[in-house]
């Protein structure tokens, strides 16, 4: 009699902090964009970077939720859903000065340079950021691209603003805008879904290099936000994230193995 109960003790206590686990992460409206490599959809699966190891946080910090879970949706949508509605979750987004008090963030995921692409042929030439003053770009509506060319003085008058990367590649291919704002990975892929040759633009000026996180929305309470946080900075301590990050090549993207 008393090793079962010894037995059951030892079991209870095992099973204590499962539960506790359970009841501290409660499933999560999950929200991203297509912004390939980062997230994109292949034969109707979501993939990315971003998301294998948002599969792996959300299973080391002991959440049900799977990559089946996550909703792509129109980045305006994403971005205004998670400033919006409670225990939101929102990837993949720049972390910047004028977002940090917007969401609860966990990251970093990876550190992306942001770029101001032209056609070659145009050659344009950024020698002081007063020249930009001259010139129309195609941006993503709320995206960070608007933050980064707001902080150049840039008004929204120079604005063309689209829902999508692959828009603006042809309205810059046709002449309509004179840059599009935006990483290299990014434009890479997007120029082959809108059959344009890649080698014909080039980078112009680096406007912007930030951390790019997972953000929540601001009521997440903090003990969601710290199992997310340890699960990630476990899976870099421990390999996981180097090994997500290697199946992903030739990326203009780093990595960012650890917060310090």
């Amino acid at each position: 009699m008393k090793v079962g109960v010894g037995l059951l003790i030892i079991l209870l206590s095992l099973l204590r902090p499962l539960t506790a686990g359970a009841d501290a992460l409660p499933n999560l409206k999950i929200v991203t964009e297509y912004w390939s490599p980062f997230q994109y959809t292949e034969m109707g699966q979501l993939k990315g970077i971003s998301v294998d190891l948002l599969d792996e946080v959300l299973k080391r910090a002991g959440s049900s939720q799977t990559r089946e879970d996550f909703v792509v949706l129109p980045w305006i949508r994403a971005y205004q859903l998670a400033q919006t509605t409670p225990n939101t979750l929102l990837f993949s987004v720049t972390r910047t000065p004028e977002r940090e008090a917007l969401f609860r963030w966990v990251g970093p995921i990876f550190e992306n340079a942001t770029y101001l692409i032209a056609r070659k042929d145009r050659r344009i030439r950024i020698n002081d950021p007063k020249d930009l003053l001259r010139y129309r770009f195609g941006t993503i509506r709320e995206d960070a691209s608007e933050i980064f060319l707001r902080r150049h003085g840039i008004n929204e008058d120079q604005f063309t603003r689209n829902a999508k990367t692959v828009t603006n590649l042809s309205m810059l291919n046709a002449g309509r805008v004179d840059m599009v704002v935006c990483g290299w990975d990014a434009l890479l892929e997007d120029a082959e879904i809108a059959g344009l040759d890649p080698g014909q633009f080039e980078i112009v000026y680096e406007i912007d290099s930030s951390e790019v996180s997972y953000a929540l929305h601001l009521d997440t309470p903090d003990n969601i936000v710290t199992a997310l946080q340890d699960a990630l900075d476990e899976l870099k301590a421990e390999g996981a994230y180097q090994r997500i990050w290697k199946k992903y090549k030739g990326l203009k993207a780093k990595p960012v193995y650890s917060r310090d």
